[in-house]
């Protein structure tokens, strides 16, 4: 047995799994809520302070789930009003929605 091979194959294991380890960790977001979405045409932006449930200034009923966004590897589940629900993927998001994030809910306003 070839020890200098050996030695040499197990040095190149172990650069790969820790660059391997170091691209998903980078590729990853943050658990907390994110400081905007970039959607065109316009972002949304965070509004309000983060709550321990889905809530929207003016609305008294219960929010509904939409779906998921994501970017990169990080995706939050979507909360809208009631009767706002996108049909179909491609529909845009209404004007308000609601992320649940690590620490809690946020929402968020779509901008001009």
């Amino acid at each position: 047995m070839n020890w200098r091979a050996v030695g040499c194959g197990t040095l190149a294991l172990a650069a790969f799994l820790l660059i391997g380890a170091w691209g998903i960790l980078r590729a990853t977001g943050p658990a907390n809520c994110p400081g905007a979405l970039p959607y065109e045409p316009a972002s949304y932006a965070p509004v309000g302070a983060v709550t321990d449930g889905p809530r929207l200034d003016g609305v008294d009923a219960d929010l509904e789930p939409a779906g998921r966004v994501g970017f990169g590897l990080t995706s939050w589940e979507v909360w809208v009003e009631p009767g706002m629900v996108p049909a179909a993927s491609a529909e845009p998001l209404p004007q308000r929605i609601v992320l649940e994030c690590g620490e809690g809910f946020q929402a968020y306003q779509r901008g001009t």
